[in-house]
C-alpha cells in the first residue's frame, strides 16, 4: 500500500475519482479524491484497446480498480473515473471502451482519452512541453504553446519506432549474426542472447526468429541495455543509435515552438528509466544538439500517467 493510502480518512471520500492508464503490457489504477489527492493506487496486466476488445479491457480495468478501491476503503461505481488509453486515439474506439467501462460498474461517469494526453497532463499540466516515450516502439508527442498536439513517429514496427524496443531486439540480433559470420567485430551479444532466451547455439537461435513476434524481440531491448551498461561497445553503439533515432523525434517537434523558447521535456516508456544507458545518451545528445530542449532532473524519473488521468479527473468534476 502506498504512503497515500495510509492516510485515508476514518470515513470514505462522498465523492471518488479514478485515474487509469491502460498500456499494452500493463493497467495501473489510481483512487483519489474531489481535490485528486492520491488515496491508494494498483496495477495489473495490460488493458490496450484492440478492435472488438473494449469489453475484455474493461474486464481488467474492473480488477484493478476494484484493488485499488479495497486499499482505498472506497466502493465502486466511483463517481468520475478518466481512461488513458493505448489503442484509443480516436471517437469510436474512446467511446466504445467508455461504454465498456460504464457498464462493468467501475463509475458512473467515464471519459476515455488517448494514452499521450494523461502522460501529458502527468508530465506538464496544462503546460507545453514535448514527451519523449520509448517502450516497445517509439514516440514523442508536443503540447505547444498554443495547446495543440503534434505527434513525431509511433507507426509501428514495421514503418519505423527507431530507437524503441523492437528496433533496438532486432538490431542487436542482426549484430550477433553478422558477428557470428565474421561480417562485423565479435562481441558478447549473441552469447548474452542466447543466455537470455535459454538457447545454446546459434542454430536455435534461428530458429527462434523464426517465429518470434516483435513484443519477444521487443522483450531483448532490456539485455542490449545492461550489455551497454557493462561496456559491450557494440551494444553501446546500438544505444546511442537509438538516442539518436529519438532526439530526431524531438528536433522534428521543436519547430512547433518559438525559436526564442526554451522547450521543457519528459521521458516516459521502459526503455528511458531512471539509471537506463538510453536515458543518458538522450539526455547528452539533447544537451549537444538542442541546447533549448530542458530535460530536467525531474523529468528524467519518467511521468506517473495515471496520476495525469487523476488530474484531468478532478478537472472534469469542477467543470460540473
Amino acid at each position: 500500500m502506498s504512503a497515500e493510502s495510509s492516510s485515508v480518512p476514518s470515513s470514505p471520500p462522498s465523492v471518488v475519482l479514478l485515474g487509469i492508464d491502460c498500456g499494452g503490457s500493463h493497467t495501473a489504477v489510481v483512487v483519489g479524491n474531489r481535490q485528486g489527492h492520491i488515496l491508494a493506487r494498483a496495477e495489473g496486466p495490460g488493458s490496450a484497446m484492440r478492435p472488438g476488445g473494449a469489453e475484455r479491457s474493461a474486464a481488467v480495468i474492473l480488477d484493478v480498480a476494484r484493488r485499488a478501491a479495497t486499499q482505498a476503503h472506497v466502493a465502486l461505481p466511483a463517481t468520475v473515473a478518466l481512461v488513458g488509453a493505448a489503442g484509443a486515439g480516436r471517437a469510436p474506439e474512446q467511446e466504445a471502451l467508455a461504454a465498456a467501462v460504464a457498464t462493468a460498474g467501475v463509475a458512473e461517469r467515464v471519459e476515455v482519452r488517448g494514452d499521450i494526453e494523461i502522460a501529458l497532463a502527468a508530465a506538464f499540466g496544462d503546460g507545453s512541453g514535448i514527451l519523449i516515450n520509448a517502450g516497445t516502439g517509439s514516440i514523442a508527442y508536443a503540447r505547444g504553446p498554443d495547446g495543440r498536439l503534434h505527434r513525431a513517429g509511433g507507426h509501428g514496427w514495421q514503418l519505423g519506432d527507431e530507437g524503441g524496443g523492437y528496433w533496438m531486439g532486432r538490431r542487436a540480433l542482426a549484430a550477433a549474426a553478422r558477428a557470428h559470420d565474421g561480417l562485423e567485430e565479435s562481441s558478447t551479444l549473441l552469447e548474452r542472447l542466447l543466455v537470455a532466451l535459454g538457447l545454446r547455439t546459434f542454430d536455435d537461435l534461428i530458429r527462434w526468429t523464426s517465429t518470434a513476434t516483435p513484443a519477444q524481440v521487443a522483450a531483448l531491448a532490456p539485455h542490449v541495455l545492461n550489455a551497454a551498461r557493462e561496456g559491450e561497445t557494440v551494444a553501446q553503439r546500438i544505444v546511442a543509435d537509438a538516442a539518436l533515432e529519438l532526439s530526431q523525434l524531438v528536433q522534428i517537434l521543436t519547430r512547433r515552438f518559438p525559436e526564442s523558447d526554451t522547450i521543457k521535456m519528459a521521458t516516459a516508456g521502459g526503455l528511458l528509466r531512471p539509471g537506463s544507458p538510453l536515458l543518458t545518451a538522450l539526455r547528452t545528445n539533447l544537451a549537444a544538439n538542442l541546447p533549448r530542449a530542458r530535460l530536467s532532473s525531474e523529468g528524467s524519473s519518467g511521468v506517473d500517467a495515471p496520476v495525469g488521468a487523476l488530474q484531468l479527473a478532478a478537472k472534469l468534476l469542477a467543470k460540473d
